[in-house]
């Protein structure tokens, strides 16, 4: 059966072989999309830490690979010696490119923070929780929502802090300035 899937997706977005390809160019392309696969995974971490709008790195994530696509088409084709649809080419560049730039942003604005931190107090807005991970979806991970300054912002606790959660009304945060001005939570605690 995966062998009829992978048969119709190649005959789908795959249309040619256009050449031998250059080897040299296409483990680069397979390393950077690796790379960048792994930075958007830091990335997360680094958005769940930062009170930022999810618009603004979802736009940095995925707007380079509009102009990309259609500047490097034939030369992704060439790379990889197989003429593929203009979509596998935009989710590479999306991956690679968005991804690299979007936690070099992200990353700078966390690590390169101002050193002075802030503490504040917020009333929590709303209170639930998120599955466990894989055999422990029982152990749900307990969150809170606060008005970070006209921002919502979900805090998320570990499983042994349920109880605490749901007795709190407060929540004390210390925040950090980021480079480029998204504050950076360093630590939460419920009141």
């Amino acid at each position: 059966m995966s062998n009829g899937i992978h048969t119709f997706l190649s005959k789908l977005f795959v249309k040619e072989l256009v050449s031998q390809g250059n080897k040299k160019q296409d483990r680069l392309l397979s390393a950077l999309l690796i790379i960048g696969l792994l930075l958007l995974l830091w990335q997360i971490v680094l958005y769940r830490r930062t009170i930022i709008p999810l618009k603004i790195p979802l736009l940095l994530w995925l707007i380079p690979g509009i102009p990309l696509t259609p500047i490097l088409y034939r030369t992704l084709n060439q790379a990889d010696g197989m003429k593929a649809h203009w979509i596998l080419h935009y989710i590479a560049h999306t991956w690679m490119t968005g991804s690299i730039l979007l936690f070099a942003f992200m990353a700078s604005n966390y690590y390169l923070a101002d050193s002075t931190v802030v503490q504040e107090q917020f009333e929590i807005l709303e209170k639930g929780s998120l599955p466990g991970g894989k055999h422990h979806r029982h152990e749900r991970k307990p969150y809170v929502m606060i008005d970070y300054h006209g921002f919502e912002k979900q805090l998320i606790f570990t499983y042994p802090k349920t109880s605490e959660v749901e007795q709190a009304s407060l929540i004390q945060v210390s925040v950090r300035k980021g480079l480029w001005g998204f504050d950076i939570l360093q630590e939460y605690s419920l009141q």
